[in-house]
Parts: C-alpha cells; structure tokens; sequence
C-alpha cells in the first residue's frame, strides 16, 4: 500500500505516535518533536485520512491527548510504508543516514554535489550534514576526510568501519523489527537499493539474501553455541556475521594482533567461532581469513548473556564479582536500601559485567536501545549509577549504554525491596470523617510502600487489628499487642518520613508466612538435595585436608614461582605435568587481572587435564611482586592463592571451588585472614564459612 505525500515532520509525527502505547498529550509529543502544540495540532488534522487508509484510527481524547488506535499488524504496515520511497522529503537525521550508507559503502571519494543530487538538497545542506556526522565518527575511530575538490571519504580500519555499519544498523532499527524488515525487503528483490528508503539502504550495506543465510546458519546451530544470548546479542551476532561475509566478498579483510589471536584460542568462544566459520566458508564458497575468527571469537565473548539462567561460577568471573560487589557496596550506602542481601541483584550484575568489561577493554560498543527512556524515566537513577560507577570503578570507563544496563538491574532490585515492604494499614483518626479521608487521601499519595488502607473507628480497631500489618493513628494507643504510630491528622513531612520509616523497620522484622516458607518440594526432590550436599561435603573435606600453605617462594619471577609450586603440588599426587599447569595458570593471568585490588592477594586457578584431583594451596613469597589486578590497576602481591581442578570433573567440584574464591572478596575481615598465611587460622575460617554455605544449599 502507498499513501499520499506528506512532509518529512508529518511523517516523523506518525512514527513517534506509532510507537506510543497510551494516549499521548500533545505538548509532549511536541516536546519530543521539538516542535510547537500548535504545529503538532495542525499536522494531525492532515493525518487523520492517512491513518484511515491503514484501518486505523487517530483516536483524540479531551484532557487525555491522541493516539493510534488500532490492530497491531496494521500499525506494522503503515510502519513500513513510511519507509518506501514515495516519502521523498527526509528529515535531517534520514538524510544524514543515507549519507552514511553511501560513504561506509565507497572505497573512492564522493562529491558534495553528487550528494546533493541524490538527496534533493543543496551543497551546502550536505556540509552541514557532515559537519553534524563529524562527532559521529570520533567515536567509532573513524574519520572524515573532506578537501575541496576531492569530495568526501571515511577513512580508517576495516574493523571501525564494520563497527559503525553495526552501529548504524543498530540504532535505526528496534530488535524485534530488524528481521521484520528484512523479511520484508527480501520478498520485494525487485526494489532497487538505490530507490531511496532508509530501511533498503541500511540493509542494502549487504546484498539481501545473505541475511537470512546467515541467521538459518547461526539458528541452526544455536543450542552449540557456548550460552544463551540475549535477543539484541543475537541479532548483533547475525549482523556481525552477516558484515563479514559481505566485506570479504568485496576484497576488505580484516587484521588482529597475531599474540593476541593466540590468546584467543584458548577459549571456548573460539571453537564455536570455528565452526561457525566453517559452515559459513562451505554455503557461501569462501576463504575466510584466520583473523575473522578472532574476531567473531571476541564478538562472542563481549556479547550479552540472557540474564535468567545461573551459569557464572564465581571461580571464573572473580574479577566481575569483584567490580559487583564495588557497585552493590556503593549503591547500598547511597540508597540506603539492604542491595547486598540480594542474591539476585548480585548474580544478574556478574552475568552482565563479565562481558560488559570484556566489550570495555576491547574498545567494543553496545547498542542500549531503551537508553533515553532509562535516562528520562529512571533519571535520578541513571545519575546515580553513574556516579556509583565513577566512585567504585574508577578505572573503568562506561559508556552511558553500560550505565543504563546496570541501571535496570538496581531499578529491579529496588522496585522489589518497595514491593516487599508494602504493608497493609489501618488508620484510625478521631477528628471526623473530613479529616479521616483527607488522612487516607494523603497517606495514598505521599507513602507508596502501603498497599492497602482501611479507615476504622477506635471501637473496631480489636477485630480488625489482626488482619492488617499496622496501625497509623491521630492519638495515643496504650496496646501493645500490634504495631502502631502516632500521626498528625494533617500529615506533615515529618510524619511522611516516620510513616516510611516505619514501615521499612516492620518489614525487616516480618516472617514469612507459612505458604511464603515453604519450599514445596517432593519427597524425591528433598533425596536429590540432600544428595547433592553429601557430594558437597565429601569435596570440601577433601580440599580442607588437602590445603596446606606451601614453603616461602625465594623467586622474584611470578612464572617462576608457580612453576616451583606446581613441582611440590605434583610432589603431593595430585598433578601430571607441573610445568603444564604452570603454563595453564600463566595463561589464565595473560586473559586479564588475578590480584584482588587494595589487597596483597592473587588468585591463580585453572582448569586442566593436568590436575588429577581438586586442590587449593597459598604460596606466600620472599619479596613482593607487582601484578596485574582485577580492576587493571597493578599492585605488589605477597601471596599466590593457587586452585586447581581436573577439566572432566562434576559441577559440584566447581561449585565448591568457586565458593573459595566468594570468600576472598567477602569482606576485608576474609581477605586478612588469607593474608596470614596460618595454615590452622585458614582452615577454621574456611570451615565456618562452608558450613554457611552449605545452609545455603538445603
């Protein structure tokens, strides 16, 4: 379907209006538009017929504002109308999109006036608009180049340049619609890319069947791949792939640091990258250099794990729980709210930060697609994560996308500390029935952790006491039998404040009820447990009989030293090779940081054929050794933590090794105690500390 021609406003007026759930006032809409109500208010009039033709309505409510109401798969096809190329009046960011297209896409330089041509405008228009894309590229290592006379071209690696066909791409199509469209556009083959819509000319960066070729390929293997994505990782991984094939199909290859690559290759990203890869050379009858499986390698490395599965051992994420715990402990403080006696929060925050300091270090972007609704929606939040993250992480640099990430997690994690403190409230007031209501009016209002409020007499106040969590009353009570507290009928903020204040000591002290304690497993899910927890057992028993603090290292190397505590751990049985298991643990330390920050403390562990049975040592050293820390900083360290584990063994071993390293960054009271190197002193704490863990596990 077609419609009529409409400005480039109106037609940016109708997308913005598409994407609006509820009814929209027209002075937001106009703020969003950075136009006048006035303005917004004509151009709906010219809109209404549009909106017609789609089986829709532009629906107009007094005191409420406008919206489109109608089936979802219609709001769909006047979505993609919008697209086609009887709109031939851009708006300025379209225009300065196209121009992007065709720049990313040229290895010669284009003409302003070829530019202008294609876009209907001036010269001088298509300046301005390269002037605007000059930040643009400053943030993707990219440049401009433009000399009077030789036109305009971009100038910089294949790998930046691949990065802002990503970005572009990224930024101008929502998750759930990048398939859409592209289905969409390949059942249309006929249509030129050069026909002029936004949408043919992003996805015209790459010739159409290849998508889909691509995404049946990835599809098909995705239960081999190491963990499940997140839907924007996916789709980045499809569009990532999907860049590669088509570059270098036109000659364009790619270049990685050779140390680095062989850094990689001790990953389980790069055997998926592998394979990938060799699908990908078979269907599209290509040579595929060594480097692209670098680089898909680090792709699948920096991407962003769905968050709902529990599969980040402490043992191999250190450094993320380490940089969590900075967060959570910072955050606490701010808020005031108890953020580390959630277990959710903390492993959410891992699962995110392992990738996201990977992206981080590697100069890898993100696209946050809900960014500006976080930072307008969750402003004070998103400012104060921010901040957490300048305080606690001050090594770090976090672009805003990473920022709004980890806001949601702390916007979840205090929007269910609100939810479980909400109480259900009697108020009982003596002055009338005006200022009862006024009371409960301004008590809904002013204290959002009630969720139920009852006016009551003073006579009935025993026969409903039981049923409600508190009693908020205008004069004294002299029972003691059920939480109360005295207010003025007016509620001043004062008593806003002790109200709320309140309210958060009784929730600390409520049980849970019968129904919210019990577990509700089977007789033959309690066997599984407790069978699970005799595995437990056996395996810390065998480890805090085995740990043993192992002679003073005289070395000054740090290779050196774990080779000699390897020779004394192969001495004890328990390895095959020890110059293999230093090299395993050296490797480990090359990948990034294993001394803990502001401690005198490194943890080097692996997980190798070499070792035979789990194990955990401390080497403490001569003299001090400066080391890479967790958070990049380097720092001297006078004792190696060294846990070792065989590759083949049962979850459980790597769970209770991972434990060990929970300990370390537990508290500074844990860090000191391993720092004593006291055999007898190490193994009580570590004792004590499995016993809690065990509770845990029941």
């Amino acid at each position: 379907m077609t419609i009529d021609y409409i400005t480039a406003r109106e037609r940016e007026l109708l997308r913005y209006l598409l994407k609006q759930e509820d009814d929209t006032p027209v002075a937001v809409a106009a703020e969003a538009l950075n136009v006048s109500s006035r303005t917004i208010h004509r151009d709906l009039k010219g809109l209404e017929k549009t909106v017609q033709q789609f089986g829709l309505e532009l629906k107009k409510s007094t005191g409420k504002g406008v919206k489109i109401q109608g089936p979802e798969g219609k709001k769909q096809d006047l979505e993609l109308t919008l697209l086609q190329p009887s709109v031939v009046e851009y708006s300025g960011a379209e225009r300065r999109t196209l121009i992007l297209c065709k720049l990313l896409e040229r290895t010669e330089p284009i003409k302003l006036n070829t530019l202008a041509v294609e876009l209907k405008v001036t010269t001088a228009t298509i300046s301005y608009d390269l002037d605007r894309l000059e930040e643009w590229f400053t943030t993707i290592d990219l440049r401009l180049d433009r000399r009077r006379g030789f036109g305009v071209i971009v100038q910089g690696s294949e790998s930046a340049k691949r990065a802002a066909i990503s970005s572009l791409i990224a930024e101008n199509f929502a998750e759930a619609d990048l398939f859409r469209v592209m289905r969409e556009n390949i059942k249309n083959k006929a249509s030129s890319t050069d026909s002029g819509t936004i949408s043919e000319r992003l996805l015209g960066l790459v010739e159409k069947d290849k998508w889909l070729t691509v995404e049946k390929i990835l599809a098909d293997m995705r239960e081999e791949l190491p963990y499940h994505f997140a839907d924007s990782a996916y789709i980045g991984l499809v569009v990532h792939l999907t860049l590669a094939i088509e570059r270098i199909s036109q000659g364009e290859n790619i270049e990685i640091n050779e140390t680095y690559l062989e850094t990689l290759k001790d990953t389980k990203e790069y055997e998926m990258a592998q394979a990938l890869i060799w699908r990908l050379e078979k269907v599209f009858q290509l040579k595929i250099p060594e480097a692209e499986i670098g680089y898909i390698t680090m792709h699948l490395r920096g991407a962003k794990i769905r968050e709902d599965q529990d599969h980040l051992p402490a043992l191999d994420h250190l450094s993320s729980a380490v940089h969590a715990k900075a967060l959570i402990a910072y955050m606490q403080n701010a808020t005031g709210e108890p953020l580390k006696e959630d277990p959710s929060l903390y492993q959410g925050l891992v699962a995110h930060l392992d990738p996201a300091l990977y992206r981080i270090q590697e100069n890898m972007r993100i696209h946050n697609p809900l960014l500006e609704e976080i930072k307008k929606d969750y402003h004070e939040l998103f400012l104060l994560v921010k901040k957490a993250a300048e305080n606690a992480l001050p090594e770090l640099k976090l672009p805003e996308s990473e920022i709004g990430y980890l806001a949601l997690h702390f916007g979840s994690a205090l929007e269910k500390i609100q939810h479980h403190r909400k109480v259900n409230a009697l108020v009982v007031c003596s002055s009338g029935i005006g200022s009862s209501k006024m009371l409960v009016t301004r008590l809904r209002k002013e204290v959002p952790e009630i969720k139920e409020l009852k006016n009551i007499s003073m006579m009935d106040l025993e026969e409903n006491k039981d049923q409600y969590d508190v009693v908020i009353s205008t004069l004294e009570l002299s029972s003691e039998d059920f939480p109360n507290i005295v207010v003025n009928p007016f509620l001043t903020h004062q008593d806003v404040d002790k109200v709320r204040f309140f309210i958060k000591q009784l929730a600390g002290k409520k049980n849970p009820s019968p129904a919210e304690d019990s577990t509700g497993t089977s007789s033959r899910d309690s066997i599984q447990v407790l069978n699970g927890i005799q595995r437990y057992s056996g395996i810390i028993v065998t480890l805090l009989e085995r740990f043993q603090v192992l002679p003073l290292a005289e070395d000054a190397d740090a290779y050196q030293v774990l080779r000699s505590a390897g020779i004394q751990i192969k001495k004890a049985g328990l390895l095959n090779d020890a110059e293999a298991a230093a090299q395993g643990l050296w490797t480990r330390y090359e990948r990034g940081g294993v001394a803990l920050p502001k401690s005198r403390l490194a943890l080097f562990h692996s997980r190798t054929k070499e070792v035979k049975s789990p194990c955990f040592y401390i080497q403490p050293l001569a003299r001090s050794i400066p080391l890479l820390a967790m958070d990049s900083t380097s720092t001297d360290v006078e004792h190696f933590l060294i846990l070792l584990a065989p590759e083949e063994d049962p979850a459980e071993t790597y769970e209770v090794l991972s434990a060990i390293s929970e300990q370390l960054i537990a508290d500074d009271e844990a860090i000191e105690v391993f720092a004593s190197a006291d055999e007898k002193r190490i193994k009580a704490h570590m004792g004590s500390a499995f016993r809690e863990w065990l509770k845990e596990k029941l």
